[in-house]
């Protein structure tokens, strides 16, 4: 942009000045592109408003709008700002359903689309559904405004109010929006612009709107121009892509007239823009007038002259001519304004009231103001005439460029589509690159036909419209030419894209099926299937074999799905080449395959016949009858191929079948891919971690993803189960393989629930722990700040006031860690919860009982702190109650600071004499002082009085130190009083003398003023007589203030003795100033007197002078100038003339005496100062005035009276000439009276008086003037208005005469001329409607066709057979007879007219009645023949929608011809009225025969529709209700095979009881036959299909319900055998709990005969026992797996119990013997001994922690411990019990610490797993080529040959040795030390020793330090190993 400072401006307040400046601005403007219209400088500076405000709005569209979303239009090549806007808007609020933006006013008054333009790009910043709750408008608005405000930072551009309206400003919402675009991201797609473009009209009406351009006749001389625009052709081709890449064209031509309106408009603009308003023709108006109109023409000359140079590009050439039109529309609106002011100036000229200097000085500016605007508009013609040259130069040339373009472009398409695509996919991309070349070339290419959008031809009033005939067809064919490109350009990308996407999917699909067949080839060579001896390898084989065969069988459906894409390929390319290619490809898969499929047959055959020999097994039996299975099948399907055709049914269930597969494989792999991520994320390490601090709601949100996912896995689980065994019942054992997917993915499935179980858990836990945790750290933060704030703080304040403050803190602190009691508490209560949640686990609050205790006692001591600084800070506060308060330390050092003030301002000399305001400044000071000392009386008397306190109440020596404190401040408070009152009582003595001394040196200044300035007045007696006065009373002063003078004197010298040095020698300057300046004035006043004395006197005598000259000077005033004169003949006009020369000649006379008084006064004004002349020169002035005055008015009148003579005498020559040529007229007139008849006498005789009648009026005019002027004057004016009158009769009579002559001479010939004309037109439009007529009847065209013609054409015939009429009358009714050829001319018109009207006649009559009567039979003859599909009777919905459509087609087709046919009826019925047909007999029947036939097909029509609508809705109805009870049923049935597909008991009887009853659905069943029922009545008879699916509904409802009460009666089988054997569990428990407290009392009480009983119950209940265990085994076997969940532990409890009081019953609790002890003690010595070395290997990692199964000692362990458990029970001593119990917790301790190592090395390792595998085969890699190397070099012959070649792999092994190097630093920092060291150690180790022996047989020797072996900081403890090695 450009500074202020660059900018001309004109600087200056009037108009022109602003029209400048104001030009100089839209200059600029235009230069940057600003959009102007229809604006100038006059607009701006009138205060135009609504024009002022329509260019804001443009600079802040093109710099606040257009500027931010320029490079987004550049992106998209848009240049309609507001489309990109809107469609940017709707694109982000597309997914709000509530918001539906189309424009930019009422798609926002609701304030949801700010809110949801902001929420979609900031969802953070609020929730949706709180904007929709709002239901105000406003508050909408509200919160999307401040929203934008506080977080976008965009200001309030609009009040909610104003916005909450119907239609809102469009402006306003587009500058808010734009605010928004700014800020957030800009991204908008080429989908948004066109949904926007596809809005309908009105909604998008404030994007693309219409401009209308007016275009105004700029001059006299008619010329226009016509522009031929080249726009968009919309939907001229419509391009098949979402994305249009390319626009045709076409012309349209626009014809700019203006309407009424426009031209009622355009006066009321020039009559506002006229500046002289009609009927004023004053001078000041004029000169107002003037002034504007010129104003607005310097404006004009500068836009003229600032308009750029003809540049040579096309499109500122274009933009110049509209600017230029612009421009010269201006000058026509202001052209009547200059036409105006001439014709004001011209009026003012002629009206004559104008002096002449104002006459010529208007003329000048007439002459001037015409000179200019001619000049501007020759000027703006000839620029506009080179605009047009220069444009179509251009315009032609961009013409013949696209010429040759298309030219070349259609040879090279031509090619291109000459050329057969492929053979292969390389030519197809080649082909594709080729065709992107092409449309970048188009799109280059648009440029230039973009630029032909508005081309403009210069049209002038001789071409008219042949200028653009030739240009049209020109642009038609470039037009059409330009969109066959673009079409063909569309049709092949589309072609080449399909082709492309359509080979690269059949390649892919090829390749990836390839791939496949090849790996299955493999896989079945690699099966071994011959000389087989195991069993279980031949049936392992056998199972392979079976899974590839069914892999094939899957598989089929990809070889049919690449035949299809081959033939889709095939079709696009049309390429035999490509055809023959594919098929062979093709045809070589289908042979591999079927080849496979043989070998696998064969094969399968052999091992089904080898297993079949072996019946051992029961796993092979399995495999046996599979393969059996699937044979026989295959067999079955190849004899039923042998056979007739199956059924549909068949094909339909194939089909079922590779659908259910599918949907089983999708579902299958779903689950399985859900279960394989969420186990990936619930078995992550992190999970085994218990956490303080670290947030988990990462891994929260992902099990909850997993959760919330888990329902609908669920269900496609069931849905994969059902589908499997959908597929097991249908397939049989050929799906055995579904059948166990299915089973392992429910097993998965339970396992995976499981886990996910556990971890939902240990995340509400370890919630639960991190909320402990964040109590607990608040609580700490709490201490921790109060413990800081103890630590910082000061030692007691000595003063009442701070201490307060302190102990008041203190005070707070406390009562603050006080409160977080009740939160220590709470810690407590929920450690206590968190405790017993996890109660029998592992422990994990161990360190939650550490911290919060720890914080405990952290938060006891601090607490004890606060209360110990409380007690202190109570202590102090008491001992300071007694001293003086913080007020009165603060009160004496404030007192004692002013007192040291106020002492040194005192020490300073303050009362000597100086300058009077020094002084006057002192003594304030001194008064301050005073006040203030006044003003501190209260802190001395508080001081005193709390001295007074602290003496009694203190001890004695602190109040004496206070008392004599106070003392000294006493006494400097009372000598400074004192000073203060003897400085003030100084100062002011000396000021008054001072003051005296000033009063009379202030005096003489006065008088010197007046002496020095007022001088005399001379000329005006009354102001010297007071100047006299005023001097006299001065002198007088004088003599009165001389006693006064000698005593300043004196005073003068006192106050030089007390004055300070420099001030003395001032005050003795002062002194002898004032004595010399009083003797000065003395002798002024004297002077002054004398010389005002002397000045009145010669005033007086001048005075008397001037009062004569004036007296006589008024005196002829009156004589000559003030009498009155009349003249009424010419004598008294000349002597009047004498009369006043003679008075001139006086009046000059007295000019030498004037002048002598002049120089008198002169000379004595002159001896005065320049200040005294005023008075009397004035009264010169006057006089001189006066008399110059008499001498013009005389001098004037003297002229006006000799002009007024000259006047008379050329009136009486003008009247004397225009009465020869009134004489001349009347002879001729006299002599045309009698004229005979004659067209060319009548023409002579006109002419030669139209050249009399042409005789000027300049004679006339000038006696009018000359009459009127003297008239006005008073001169003559009788006598003249005679000879005025009598010329004036005989001048309007001749000229009556003449008048009227003329006309008659005219109306004769024009009547004659007339007669010719009007005959010779109605001929030639006769015959020109003869023509037309002849054309339209040899075409076959009637009036129907184009009434507006026929209604013309009549039209006109009627006019000129009236206009005929006319004429014969009119020549009959004249007084002369007719011409014969007039009268002959009219009866050939006649006759002409009347076969004229003969051919109209024939033209009214229909021409094509007879094809749309055709037309009409043979679409009612088409709807007859369809009939028959409507009589079709199905229960397929597919087939009655399509009845229903073929039947709503035919009811259309009625329809539409419904129209057609009344109209061919009625036509046909008007003709056989009116006889305009030759056969109307047979018309009239085929008239009758259509209308029959249409009402019949109609009727037809109708009744079909009604049936097949209420077919088509009970077949819906019965089809909903089928599906819905068939996939019930569907569903029930899955559910009832997933129930009983349960291996044996369910696991919840009661439920499966429960659900079994399934009867509440048989309504539904009985709705269903009622609508078959009503269905079949509608099909008349073609209700088997109904039947047949109610049949089928009916089986499958039998078959379900039979299912589950089988399944039911099952399930009561089970629930009878749990109860029998819970019933014997119980018996056996009974007898248990006897025993045991039989057992328990033997051991109190010592042995007894209840030990033998209970030995021989024991047998009995042994017998009961095995019972209960046979039952138990039989039901877990038979029953499932969750039978045996339930069955065993209460097996394992009853057998616990029992064998342990059979034991505790045979044994009768005998104690250990010595050698278990022993045992005992060694065995557990040896285990601690292990266990303690594997606690001292730590965190450590082995090899064996990266094993699956580490800890197999485990049952050894725990046997171990059971049995310390039994001997601590057995062994009677005491002592030896207590050895036991401790070796036994020593133990116990020992495991369960070497369980926690294991768990800890477990998580590492799992961490590091990949790289520690990594790192081992990669060593081992290294070591075994390290070991091929060495044999290598020790096999190299001498001389060595291959040593470049192991050199060349030492080289590549050395990257890999630094990769295992740095694994081997990642594993020693993660804990596998000991793991790396020997690897590492042996593989450098052996490096060394390699590259050693092989360096000899280098031939250059390599240095060891470049080896690059990266030895870091963790290996660098092996480099000393390497180097003895290397030394060795």
């Amino acid at each position: 942009y450009m500074k202020w400072n660059e900018i001309m401006y004109t600087r200056g307040f009037t108009r022109v000045h602003s029209l400048n400046n104001v030009n100089r601005a839209l200059q600029i403007l235009q230069k940057n592109n600003v959009e102007l219209v229809n604006i100038g400088a006059a607009d701006i500076v009138d205060g135009n408003h609504k024009l002022i405000l329509g260019l804001i709005w443009s600079i802040i569209l093109h710099w606040q709008v257009k500027d931010v979303m320029k490079d987004v239009m550049e992106g998209l090549q848009q240049t309609n700002s507001e489309k990109i806007l809107l469609s940017w808007v709707r694109q982000n609020t597309r997914q709000y359903p509530q918001v539906n933006v189309v424009n930019f006013s009422s798609s926002w008054n609701d304030g949801l689309a700010f809110n949801a333009l902001i929420h979609s790009h900031r969802p953070e910043l609020f929730d949706w559904s709180s904007v929709e709750k709002k239901t105000s408008a406003v508050d909408r608005m509200e919160h999307a405004f401040s929203k934008a405000e506080q977080h976008l930072g965009i200001e309030r551009l609009l009040d909610p109010e104003d916005v909450a309206v119907a239609h809102p400003d469009k402006k306003s919402i587009i500058m808010y929006v734009t605010s928004l675009f700014r800020v957030l991201p800009q991204s908008v797609s080429m989908e948004a612009i066109q949904e926007v473009e596809t809005l309908p009209q009105a909604a998008t009406a404030n994007i693309t709107r219409v401009t209308t351009e007016e275009h105004y006749q700029i001059q006299t001389k008619q010329r226009f121009s016509e522009q031929i625009t080249v726009n968009v052709a919309q939907g001229r081709v419509q391009s098949p892509s979402p994305q249009p890449r390319y626009k045709s064209y076409a012309y349209t031509q626009a014809a700019y007239v203006q309407s009424p309106e426009q031209k009622r408009s355009q006066e009321e603009l020039q009559q506002r823009l006229s500046p002289l308003p009609a009927g004023t023709t004053s001078l000041e108006s004029y000169q107002a007038a003037l002034e504007e109109v010129l104003t607005w023409l310097l404006s004009a000359e500068d836009g003229l002259q600032g308009q750029a140079p003809i540049s040579n590009h096309v499109e500122e050439v274009k933009e110049q001519f509209h600017t230029h039109e612009g421009y010269m529309v201006e000058l026509t609106t202001h052209q009547s304004s200059v036409g105006r002011v001439l014709r004001a100036g011209a009026a003012l000229l002629g009206e004559g009231n104008l002096s002449e200097e104002e006459d010529s000085e208007v003329r000048e500016q007439m002459n001037l103001l015409n000179s200019r605007w001619e000049h501007l508009r020759v000027a703006s013609m000839e620029r506009q005439s080179r605009l047009h040259e220069v444009l179509m130069d251009l315009q032609h040339e961009q013409l013949q460029q696209l010429t040759d373009w298309l030219d070349v472009t259609e040879a090279r398409i031509k090619k291109m589509g000459a050329q057969a695509l492929g053979p292969d996919l390389e030519d197809i991309k080649r082909r594709v690159e080729e065709h992107k070349l092409l449309q970048e070339d188009l799109e280059l290419q648009q440029v230039r036909v973009n630029s032909l959008t508005h081309m403009v031809v210069v049209v002038d009033e001789n071409s008219g419209d042949s200028a653009t005939a030739a240009l049209e067809s020109k642009l038609q064919v470039l037009g059409d030419r330009w969109a066959a490109i673009c079409r063909w350009t569309e049709e092949r990308w589309i072609l080449l894209q399909e082709t492309l996407l359509k080979w690269q999917h059949f390649t892919n699909e090829q390749c990836l099926f390839d791939s496949w067949l090849t790996q299955k080839e493999e896989m079945v060579g690699s099966i071994k299937t011959t000389n087989l001896k195991d069993q279980t390898e031949m049936v392992a084989c056998l199972h392979h074999l079976t899974t590839v065969k069914a892999d094939l069988d899957v598989k089929r459906p990809t070889m049919d799905k690449l035949c299809s894409m081959s033939q889709d390929l095939v079709s696009s390319v049309k390429n035999k080449e490509v055809a023959n290619k594919l098929e062979a490809r093709l045809d070589s898969f289908a042979q591999r395959q079927g080849q496979l499929v043989q070998i696998l047959e064969m094969s399968i055959t052999q091992l089904s016949a080898a297993v079949s020999a072996a019946q051992h097994s029961e796993l092979t039996h399995s495999v046996t009858a599979t393969v059996t299975k699937v044979t026989t099948r295959e067999k079955m399907s190849a004899v039923r191929q042998t056979r007739e055709s199956p059924p549909p049914q068949k094909k339909r269930q194939v089909v079922v079948d590779s659908e259910l597969r599918k949907r089983f494989d999708v579902d299958f792999t779903e689950v399985h891919s859900y279960m394989t991520r969420g186990e990936a994320i619930l078995q992550s390490p992190e999970f085994s971690v218990t956490r303080k601090d670290s947030s988990i709601q990462e891994l929260h949100d992902k099990v909850q993803a997993i959760e919330r996912e888990r329902p609908e896995k669920y269900r496609k689980l069931q849905e994969a189960t059902r589908t499997a065994q959908a597929l097991v019942e249908q397939e049989g054992s050929r799906a055995d393989d579904i059948a166990q997917a299915a089973e392992q993915l429910n097993q998965r499935w339970a396992g995976f629930c499981t886990l996910l179980g556990e971890r939902l858990a240990w995340l509400s836990f370890q919630t639960k722990v991190l909320a402990f945790y964040s109590l607990y750290e608040q609580c700490e933060q709490a201490v921790d700040s109060s413990e800081n704030w103890l630590k910082v703080q000061p030692p007691l304040a000595s003063e009442p006031e701070p201490l307060k403050v302190q102990l008041d803190r203190c005070r707070e602190e406390v009562a603050r860690l006080s409160s977080l009691q009740p939160q220590v508490h709470l810690l407590d209560k929920r450690l206590k919860e968190l405790k017993e949640e996890k109660e029998g686990d592992e422990d994990p609050a161990t360190f939650l009982d550490v911290d919060l205790n720890a914080f405990k006692e952290h938060y006891n001591k601090v607490l004890e702190d606060l209360r110990a600084r409380e007690k202190h800070l109570q202590l102090g506060e008491i001992l300071l109650t007694c001293l003086p308060p913080a007020r009165y330390r603060e009160t004496i050092s404030t007192l004692l600071s002013w007192l040291q003030q106020c002492e040194a301002k005192l020490a300073i000399p303050s009362t000597a004499v100086t300058e009077y305001s020094i002084m006057e400044q002192r003594l304030k000071d001194n008064q301050a002082l005073q006040v203030a000392l006044a003003e501190h009386q209260g802190d001395v008397n508080y001081l005193t009085s709390a001295v007074e306190l602290v003496f009694q109440k203190a001890p004695p020596d602190v109040s004496q130190k206070y008392r004599n404190e106070m003392d000294v401040i006493m006494g400097r408070w009372r000598r400074l009083g004192s000073t203060l009152t003897d400085s003030a009582q100084r100062i002011q003595e000396l000021m008054a003398k001072l003051m005296q001394f000033e009063t009379l040196k202030k005096w003489m200044e006065d008088v010197d003023v007046f002496l020095n300035e007022e001088w005399p007045a001379l000329g005006d007696s009354e102001a010297l007589e007071k100047q006299l006065e005023q001097c006299t009373a001065l002198v007088n002063d004088i003599h009165t203030i001389q006693p006064s003078v000698n005593g300043i004197n004196e005073v003068g010298l006192y106050l030089k003795k007390e004055a300070e040095p420099p001030f003395a020698v001032h005050i003795k300057k002062e002194l002898d100033l004032l004595n010399a300046q009083w003797e000065n004035i003395c002798k002024q006043a004297y002077a002054k007197k004398s010389a005002l004395k002397g000045g009145l006197d010669k005033t007086m005598a001048l005075r008397k002078e001037m009062q004569e000259m004036q007296e006589w000077i008024n005196q002829a005033e009156e004589d000559y100038l003030e009498r009155d004169f009349t003249y009424k003949t010419p004598e008294d006009l000349c002597k009047a003339v004498e009369e006043l020369k003679t008075a001139q000649e006086e009046v000059h006379s007295k000019e030498q005496k004037v002048k002598l008084l002049t120089a008198s006064v002169n000379s004595f004004i002159a001896k005065a100062p320049p200040t005294a002349h005023d008075a009397l020169h004035s009264e010169l002035d006057v006089l001189t005035a006066n008399y110059q005055r008499l001498c013009s008015r005389l001098d004037g009148k003297c002229k006006t009276l000799e002009e007024v003579w000259a006047c008379w005498c050329e009136l009486l020559s003008y009247i004397e000439q225009e009465n020869a040529f009134l004489d001349q007229l009347e002879e001729k007139l006299d002599k045309t009276e009698n004229l005979p008849g004659g067209s060319d006498e009548l023409q002579k005789v006109l002419n030669s008086i139209e050249v009399l009648l042409q005789h000027p009026e300049d004679n006339r005019n000038q006696i009018r003037e000359l009459a009127q002027t003297l008239m006005d004057g008073g001169v003559l004016d009788e006598l003249i208005q005679q000879k005025l009158d009598a010329f004036n009769t005989r001048w309007d009579e001749l000229m009556a005469r003449a008048a009227l002559r003329q006309k008659e001479l005219e109306q004769n010939l024009q009547w004659a001329r007339e007669n010719d004309k009007t005959l010779k037109q109605i001929q030639e439009s006769l015959a020109n409607t003869d023509h037309h007529l002849t054309a339209y009847l040899a075409d076959q065209i009637d009036a129907q066709q184009i009434p507006q013609e026929a209604q013309k054409i009549e039209s006109e015939l009627s006019s000129h057979e009236t206009t005929l009429e006319d004429l014969r009358k009119k020549n009959q009714n004249k007084d002369k007879d007719p011409s014969p050829k007039i009268m002959g001319q009219m009866d050939l018109t006649q006759k002409m007219l009347a076969d004229v009207w003969t051919k109209f006649r024939l033209f009214q009559k229909p021409a094509n009645f007879d094809s749309r009567l055709l037309e009409c039979e043979r679409v009612l003859a088409w709807v007859k023949s369809q009939m028959g599909v409507l009589d079709i009777r199905s229960v397929e919905q597919d087939v009655v929608q399509s009845q229903l459509e073929q039947c709503m087609k035919l009811y259309k087709a009625l329809s539409e011809v419904k129209g057609e046919v009344e109209t061919v009826i009625k036509t046909g019925r008007q003709i056989v009225q009116r006889q305009q047909t030759e056969q109307p007999k047979e018309l009239d029947d085929r008239v009758t025969a259509l209308k029959l036939l249409y009402n019949q097909m109609g009727a037809q029509v109708t009744e079909s529709k009604l049936e097949l609508e209420k077919s088509l809705k009970l077949s819906r109805k019965l089809r909903k209700e089928l599906n819905g009870l068939t996939e019930w049923l569907a569903a029930t049935d899955a559910e009832l095979t997933r129930r009983s597909a349960v291996d044996g008991m369910p696991s919840d009887l009661k439920d499966e009881v429960a659900w079994t009853n399934i009867k509440e659905h048989q309504p539904q069943l009985q709705a269903v036959v009622d609508l078959a029922e009503a269905l079949k009545a509608v099909l008349r008879g073609h209700g088997g299909l109904v039947d047949d699916k109610v049949s089928l509904l009916h089986c499958n409802w039998i078959a379900v319900t039979s299912r589950a009460e089988e399944w039911l009666n099952l399930l009561l089988d089970y629930q009878q055998q749990m109860h029998k054997l819970d019933g014997q569990i119980q018996e056996v428990n009974g007898w248990i709990n006897g025993a045991e407290r039989q057992m328990n009392e033997i051991d109190s009480q010592g042995p007894s005969d209840v030990l033998k009983v209970l030995r021989a119950e024991l047998e009995l209940t042994r017998g009961k026992m095995e019972e209960v265990r046979s039952l138990g085994q039989e039901l877990m076997s038979t029953r499932g797996d969750n039978c045996q969940a339930q069955v065993r532990p209460k097996l394992e409890q009853l057998n616990h119990r029992f064998d342990t009081i059979s034991q505790r019953i045979t044994s009768g609790m005998m104690a250990a013997s010595a050698k278990e002890l022993e045992q005992y003690h060694s065995e557990a010595q040896v285990w601690l001994e292990l266990l303690e070395d594997e606690v001292k290997q730590g965190e450590n990692l082995k090899e064996e922690d990266f094993l699956e199964d580490k800890d197999c000692e485990e049952g050894a362990v725990k046997e171990l411990l059971l049995k310390g458990e039994s001997l601590q029970k057995r062994v009677p001593d005491l002592d030896k019990r207590e050895e036991i119990r401790l070796k036994h917790n020593k133990l116990n301790m020992k495991y369960n610490i070497v369980k926690d190592l294991r768990v800890l090395r477990n998580r590492k390792a799992l961490a590091i797993a990949p790289q520690w595998y990594q790192y081992r085969r990669k060593s081992h890699d290294l070591l075994a080529w390290l070991d091929d190397i060495q044999r290598r070099v020790d096999l190299l012959p001498d001389p060595p040959e291959g040593e470049r070649e192991i050199g060349s792999e030492f080289d590549k092994k050395k990257e890999e040795l630094k990769e295992v190097q740095g694994l081997a630093n990642q594993l020693s920092e993660a804990g596998a030390t000991n793991l790396v060291e020997p690897r590492q150690l042996q593989l450098n180790t052996r490096w060394v020793e390699v590259e050693g022996k092989f360096i000899p047989f280098k031939r250059q020797c390599v240095s060891f330090s470049r080896h690059n072996l990266c030895i870091d900081s963790t290996n660098r403890k092996y480099f000393n190993y390497y180097i003895s090695i290397l030394t060795l």
